[in-house]
């Protein structure tokens, strides 16, 4: 139906359809929602990095007045995990790192939960301890987890004869030896990026209950994945997914911390022991730090091959991902972070091995990007320092290897609809790239290319009842970036009527069709088609109705602001609730649904990492900084940034500028300020804002958001993704353009005063 020509509201830029009620304060967030007659649940956290649990004695707290269930792992004899079965619902028989939850309480209040806490008493036999993943996996080193042999995986995982490896990705193309003996000039380096926390607005939450007649079990949280959860609860508990029912509220921000399961199997746990009352587990911003979910550390070591004119030969990546003490999504990280680690660049000999390893810290796992901004950091620098050796400019040196259409990646892919060159030179345009600039002020830039999950499945259905109302039912989860508005845009197109006529509902699994996720920048692209489908499908039906009631045929009827009339006789339309009346009767509802899973996609070779067609889709993207130093005190200060996406389509105008804004200030956030501090004994001795930087409004300089739409025909109008991207490149823009200020190398971040006035100092002495 659609002319990409004549787009009445999708390609606008729209006003989000649920800004009234979050400025307003009257949205209800999954930490605001309060249960009639509601227990409160508070959990008791391992001092211990590594130790065997000799006792618990949790008697004193079941006794203590106002206490309705106190429990540890013996009486919550479950494990859960997506890709490794590995984690326990509070642990059992030992801890594997500190914040582990140990014990629970349920009481009457807060207060009488956290009196509680302090009665039980537990004793511990300390084990050796592993903080960086590069210890824990040299030969001699103890095993984390002793019964990782028999633990339940998912059939890509791959171990590796190391000590605490989860998951060994490869990836094999050509002969790298080889490749480094055809080149003029090999350079080998190491990078490091540390630990960071996900930082949400919101901390975590989670209410259960267990109906005490039927036994059903109903969580509200505001996760990511409700099906996916659904899938891990079931496993879990050993129950039917009839018997469990995830109602998700309101999410005040998560960037990947709240998917899977975090505080559901703890919240579970103690409504088994209710006697049917619901129970609130809630974190405090401390709790949400040590006990929920990290960022991946990792080292990333990188040998690069290259001709005298600039021709990448060979690339050889060896990166160790921490993990943290359980596996969460570790496996999926590794692969999909590992895959395009050698940056999206043609290189004829291609060896990665990527390692994700337990240690003994806390749990590390999705997080905005999904390893690609730890494999950019090591990438675009390295494309940095081996352009400067060769005397070019890094623009040039990057413009003659990037990926084209066409290309073959060396994944084995063919490539088609890469906006990527495009990025390149937009942003780096936009900060007078090549233009003179002031003494000690140095430019940047990072390119980098993104896969999504593939292949996975989005359902959805719209509804328009006799009152001409439509509802929009879809998985997707609003976690702030703004799917709500996105769908209703998609639905309003197809229906041709008002963006303000549509209504999505909310998110309820008895309710809701199913849905993969709301990760991996698949939202607009999976659930954008389903809805569009959906919407048509609706369309068809009230076409149906109208050609009796006009008494015309198919193809002489139109559809337009929520109408349906004849060609050359507006003044005889029907709206579509006259319609649904007419036919069906004041209570009915017309349905329409839809689906879309991308079919090709293929799993990876296990051994070579190669697939003919490995992402649905993928997302390039360029920014450039331009930045000076402080060389007294060692202070970045920010000039201007740069962020140029290749959207496919913008849906709406006016969040893709959004999303790149604020994927550009919290990509600075991690470039600049944020690092977990871990102690030698496996504390986190900064699990507050106080202590725990984040980027503020004095920290951010003027941000150039730049839409590149190289269209990609399976998606919705030509859409890809977007979210993920947002930060992926900024801190190797950054770490460039600091490098071409001072002209000296950091390779480890954050890039704080001290690193960079030490750099200076040792610049200084060389």
């Amino acid at each position: 139906m659609n002319d990409l020509n004549d787009l009445k509201v999708v390609g606008h830029p729209v006003t989000r359809i649920d800004v009234d009620e979050k400025v307003t304060g009257t949205a209800t967030y999954g930490y605001d929602l309060v249960l009639p007659d509601m227990l409160h649940g508070k959990v008791l956290f391992s001092t211990r990095a590594h130790a065997r649990i000799v006792r618990i004695d949790l008697e004193k707290a079941r006794r203590h007045p106002g206490v309705v269930a106190a429990i540890s792992g013996a009486d919550t004899p479950w494990t859960h995990g997506e890709s490794i079965k590995d984690k326990p619902f509070l642990a059992q028989g030992k801890v594997r790192y500190i914040g582990e939850p140990v014990a629970a309480v349920a009481a009457v209040d807060e207060d009488t939960a956290q009196e509680a806490l302090k009665l039980i008493e537990v004793e511990y036999e300390d084990l050796p301890a592993y903080f960086t993943p590069e210890d824990a996996c040299q030969p001699g080193a103890v095993a984390i987890h002793e019964e990782f042999e028999d633990y339940r995986k998912a059939p890509f995982i791959v171990g590796a004869p190391m000590p605490n490896v989860c998951e060994h990705f490869k990836l094999r193309t050509g002969d790298t030896a080889e490749g480094f003996r055809q080149s003029d000039m090999v350079l080998e380096e190491k990078y490091y990026v540390p630990i960071i926390q996900h930082a949400a607005m919101e901390p975590h939450s989670a209410h259960a209950q267990v109906d005490p007649d039927s036994g059903r079990v109903t969580v509200w949280v505001a996760n990511d994945a409700p099906f996916r959860a659904l899938t891990e609860v079931s496993e879990a508990l050993g129950l039917p997914q009839e018997q469990i029912r995830l109602i998700n509220p309101l999410q005040g921000g998560g960037f990947g911390s709240k998917g899977g399961l975090k505080l559901e199997p703890i919240a579970m746990g103690l409504a088994f022991q209710t006697g049917g009352r619901p129970v609130r587990v809630k974190f405090n911003r401390e709790e949400t730090f040590i006990s929920t979910l990290v960022r991946h550390e990792a080292t990333v070591h990188i040998k690069s091959g290259v001709k005298k004119d600039g021709t990448l030969m060979a690339r050889h990546m060896t990166l160790y991902w921490g993990g943290g003490a359980y596996a969460e999504k570790s496996p999926t990280v590794c692969i999909r972070g590992s895959l395009p680690s050698p940056g999206p660049y043609r290189i004829p000999h291609v060896h990665v091995d990527g390692y994700a390893v337990y240690t003994n810290k806390p749990v590390a796992g999705a997080f905005r990007g999904y390893g690609i901004p730890q494999g950019a950091w090591a990438t675009e620098q390295h494309m940095d320092e081996l352009a400067r050796r060769l005397a070019m400019d890094p623009l040039d040196f990057r413009l003659k290897n990037v990926f084209v259409d066409g290309d073959m990646a060396y994944w084995g892919e063919q490539l088609h609809n890469v906006g990527l060159t495009e990025t390149l030179t937009k942003a780096a345009a936009a900060i007078d790239w090549g233009k003179p600039k002031p003494p000690g002020v140095g430019r940047g830039l990072a390119c980098i290319s993104k896969p999504t999950r593939s292949p996975t499945t989005s359902n959805a259905g719209v509804l328009v009842d006799a009152d001409g109302e439509i509802t929009v039912l879809a998985g997707t989860v609003e976690i702030g970036q703004g799917c709500n508005t996105i769908l209703a845009q998609v639905a309003a197109e197809e229906l041709r009527v008002p963006i303000e006529q549509i209504k999505v509902a909310p998110l309820d699994t008895d309710v809701i069709p199913f849905d993969a996720s709301t990760t991996s920048s698949r939202s607009t692209y999976h659930m954008g088609n389903a809805v569009r489908r959906a919407a048509i499908h609706a369309r068809e039906q009230l076409l149906e109705m109208a050609g009796p009631a006009l008494e015309g045929k198919q193809e002489e009827l139109v559809v337009a602001d929520g109408k349906v009339h004849l060609q050359d006789h507006e003044d005889m339309a029907l709206t579509y609730g006259e319609l649904i009346r007419r036919r069906l009767g004041g209570e009915a509802v017309v349905r329409g649904d839809g689906s879309y899973t991308y079919e090709i996609g293929k799993d990876l070779d296990l051994e070579t990492g190669h697939s003919d067609h490995a992402s649905a889709f993928y997302m390039y993207a360029t920014q450039a900084a331009e930045a000076s130093v402080d060389e007294e005190t060692g202070r970045v200060r920010l000039h201007r940034v740069s962020a140029a996406h290749d959207v496919g389509k913008a849906i709406n105008p006016l969040n893709c500028v959004a999303q790149i804004e604020g994927g550009v200030a919290q990509g600075i956030g991690s470039a600049l300020h944020e690092n977990l501090v871990i102690d030698e004994t496996g504390k986190v001795r900064n699990p507050s804002f106080l202590d725990y930087h984040l980027v503020t409004s004095v920290d951010v300089p003027e941000i150039i958001p730049i839409v590149v739409e190289c269209a990609e025909p399976e998606g919705p109008y030509g859409a890809k993704g977007l979210g993920e991207p947002g930060l992926a490149p900024t801190p190797a823009a950054i770490g460039n353009a600091v490098a071409d200020a001072i002209k000296s190398r950091i390779r480890d971040l954050p890039l704080t005063p001290e690193r960079v006035f030490w750099a200076l100092e040792e610049r200084d002495r060389k």
